[in-house]
């Protein structure tokens, strides 16, 4: 385990941190119909393998939270899933 402190921001990184994320019109996603949104859609994912994650401070919104936690343990894990899956999607649409 690394025995180091973490590193401290910089006043630079601070307003960077708490300034609110601006999307651009190219950066939005459309919205997924209802349907599209179902638990059944969700059920089959398949989670990545476990492979070495950074550590970071993360702020979201309760209700965010609570309806990950509600799922039951693993919801960091499962928060990890739909990000990546986001992630996939937006580098699809990116690529030639």
């Amino acid at each position: 385990m690394n025995d180091e402190a973490p590193k401290r921001l910089s006043i630079a990184e601070k307003r960077a941190l708490a300034t609110p994320l601006q999307l651009s019109v190219e950066d939005r996603v459309e919205e997924m119909p209802v349907e599209a949104m179902t638990a059944s859609d969700w059920t089959d994912a398949v989670l990545p393998d476990q492979a070495p994650k950074k550590l970071i401070s993360l702020r979201v919104d309760p209700e965010v939270l609570e309806f990950f936690r509600s799922q039951g343990p693993g919801y960091q894990t499962r928060m990890h899933a739909v990000l990546q899956a986001y992630m996939q999607v937006k580098k699809e649409l990116t690529q030639p």
